[in-house]
């Protein structure tokens, strides 16, 4: 009985030292793996950190650098949207890397779809793309998310951007298209500017004169800005003369405030319109003698 005793005891003292050791080893192993969280933890933020220095230096090739890795390393974590928007808005205003920012920005549109930036980063995509000269993916992001856009004033800024990348691809009629929406029941404003002024010269491009000339007078009526009052006047002038209306043109020319860096410019293009006009004059059958047709 006694030996029984003594056996049991010993076994399971035996039994107890195994299990202390497996929990020994296994608070190890937590232990372990708490530490490597913890530095874990520490160098993703410290990558943030160096990203957020560089760019408070100056150095942004550095900085997109350390949030590319950062994304590359911890692309769970509840940083990764801020990272990503930051990385794109680095390669595209600092960097002018505008293929590179198209890439986070694509991320960060499939990634976040619901974040509260998504309209901004779809509207600097469509940026990139415009400045890329990839226009016709510029144009289609933009028409993409103008329907997401509320503000009125915002809405006619797009359509502006969708109209000069029509123009810049040579595509005037769809170009005129658009200018027209950015000016229809608004106000004259500083979008309104630069919109008439690109019809009057869609308008003057095409032949369209007699369209050209109230586009730039709304322009040289209501600007503010004596360049581009002076250039609107220089279009209507334009019209006139390709219309051979020498009288107007020369009319508009001579209220027009001259350039001070080219201050007799106004006086020789009207001294060239009025010889314009005399070879025209001497050019016609009444000059020439020859009888009018009844």
């Amino acid at each position: 009985m006694g030996l029984r005793n003594t056996t049991d005891r010993v076994f399971n003292q035996f039994l107890h030292h195994k299990l202390a050791r497996r929990s020994f080893h296994f608070c190890l192993l937590i232990f372990a793996f708490c530490v490597l969280i913890f530095f874990s933890s520490c160098s993703r933020r410290a990558l943030l950190d160096q990203a957020q220095m560089a760019w408070d230096g100056g150095d942004y090739a550095s900085a997109a650098e350390r949030y590319e890795q950062f994304l590359k390393e911890s692309p769970q974590s509840d940083k990764a949207e801020f990272a990503r928007l930051r990385v794109a808005t680095v390669c595209q205003r600092d960097l002018k890397q505008y293929d590179r920012a198209i890439q986070h920005y694509i991320h960060f549109i499939e990634e976040f779809p619901k974040s509260a930036d998504i309209v901004q980063a779809r509207m600097q995509l469509a940026a990139c793309y415009a400045l890329a000269k990839k226009h016709r993916e510029a144009i289609s992001e933009y028409e993409g998310v103008l329907p997401k856009v509320t503000d009125e004033k915002e809405r006619r800024r797009v359509r502006l951007e969708i109209a000069d990348l029509y123009f810049e691809l040579n595509d005037r009629g769809q170009a005129l298209a658009e200018y027209q929406k950015v000016i229809a029941g608004a106000p004259y404003d500083e979008l309104g500017e630069r919109a008439w002024l690109r019809i009057g010269g869609i308008r003057l491009l095409r032949d369209e004169y007699d369209e050209a000339v109230p586009a730039y007078e709304t322009v040289a009526t209501n600007t503010k800005d004596p360049m581009i009052r002076r250039a609107a006047r220089f279009g209507m002038a334009d019209s006139y003369e390709r219309t051979f209306q020498y009288d107007q043109a020369v009319e508009t020319l001579e209220q027009t405030e001259p350039d001070p860096k080219s201050p007799d410019y106004i006086k020789q293009r009207i001294a060239t319109i009025r010889d314009q006009q005399r070879q025209r004059n001497l050019s016609s059958p009444s000059s020439l003698g020859w009888p009018n047709k009844q």
